[in-house]
């Protein structure tokens, strides 16, 4: 059974590799095209645009992988199934689950590893991937961050520090501007509790305005709303704004309890929290959907119709767990629900399907 094992494992990893070399040169491709025009009118080095690859590898390897490991599934076993290597292991009584559990226990050694990189390496690189789209090919930088959700920038005349931003209703929380003069003497500071983007400037809620006078006595104005400009838009805000996946398990879950602790809306990374789980989970899942895939389609030689139909399932999948996410974050679904639901219900098809399969 050991060198069955080994053989099956071989096997698999063989095909897996090809599939996610060729995932991740079309991605890379693709991708290339899609900023050509940036590197160019923004004359990115040659140097950086290699980084920018490499330091993208692991999050594209990291979102591609489920896909990788269906199709890898799919295939390998479909041509086991069409040299009649299945049948000769059931013609010695060897039991089909048995065999074909090495491909679930393989999924979940992938699941295991896809963890390991989401904590210790998508994180860093894919801050530094980000930083390079935005500073050196679109000529945005990010706006200076003291930690994962506060703000400090300046402008010519002012010192901005935001202490939140809500990513799903364009929200910001606790504003401070201070005015400076040429000689860096503070002449007017804003604070207001919220600010709103009416879409053309922000609309500051419950605040008060102090003016500094050199001569005078300071002056503070009380207002319930004020228009001004924070010279900046939310789509800055969400582009200097650290995302979930540039973040490890541990950092998001202290951030969250962080966010909780101030009353802010938290449920965004609450959903990217327990996405961080369920998507490395979607391994086993794909594994599951496969096999039984791979046994009814791969007796009938069709396997060219089998890799189609592998194909456009992950796709839905994808896109249904995508959906569910976004209904998440909007706060129609609990977060863990939101995050979870999708390996639910397919990791429930593809074991409904599995048992079915004739031994």
């Amino acid at each position: 059974m050991l060198i069955i094992t080994r053989y099956f494992l071989r096997e698999f990893l063989r095909v897996l590799l090809l599939c996610m070399a060729t995932f991740v040169a079309l991605y890379l491709i693709v991708d290339l095209f899609n900023r050509l025009e940036d590197i160019l009118s923004h004359q990115v080095p040659a140097g950086l645009i290699l980084q920018y690859f490499i330091f993208g590898l692991p999050r594209i390897m990291y979102q591609l992988c489920p896909l990788a490991v269906l199709l890898s599934t799919f295939i390998t076993i479909g041509i086991f199934v069409r040299n009649q290597e299945i049948t000769a292991l059931k013609a010695h009584g060897i039991s089909l689950y048995r065999v074909l559990n090495v491909f679930i226990l393989i999924s979940a050694g992938i699941f295991a590893v896809s963890l390991l990189m989401q904590q210790y390496i998508i994180p860093g690189s894919t801050s530094r991937f980000k930083e390079i789209r935005h500073e050196h090919m679109k000529g945005r930088a990010r706006s200076k961050l003291i930690d994962t959700t506060a703000f400090w920038y300046r402008s010519q005349d002012a010192i901005y520090n935001i202490d939140f931003f809500e990513p799903d209703t364009n929200r910001l929380r606790q504003i401070s501007v201070m005015y400076l003069d040429d000689n860096f003497q503070a002449l007017r500071a804003v604070f207001a509790k919220t600010g709103t983007w009416d879409g053309k400037t922000w609309v500051l809620q419950d605040g008060f305005e102090r003016r500094f006078h050199p001569e005078t006595s300071q002056t503070a104005t009380n207002f319930k709303q004020l228009a001004m400009s924070l010279n900046a838009t939310p789509e800055d805000f969400h582009v200097s704004r650290k995302s979930g996946e540039e973040l490890s398990f541990t950092d998001l879950r202290g951030l969250l309890k962080k966010i909780r602790a101030s009353g802010y809306q938290s449920a965004s990374y609450a959903v990217d929290l327990h996405a961080k789980v369920s998507y490395s989970f979607i391994n086993i899942i794909m594994a599951i959907l496969g096999i039984p895939f791979a046994l009814m389609i791969g007796r009938s030689g069709g396997m060219a119709l089998g890799i189609a139909i592998s194909t456009c399932l992950g796709l839905a999948y994808w896109m249904f767990f995508s959906f569910c996410l976004s209904l998440g974050k909007g706060g129609l679904l609990h977060p863990f629900i939101a995050a979870w639901i999708a390996n639910i219900i397919f990791g429930m098809l593809g074991i409904y399907l599995f048992l079915r399969v004739r031994q």
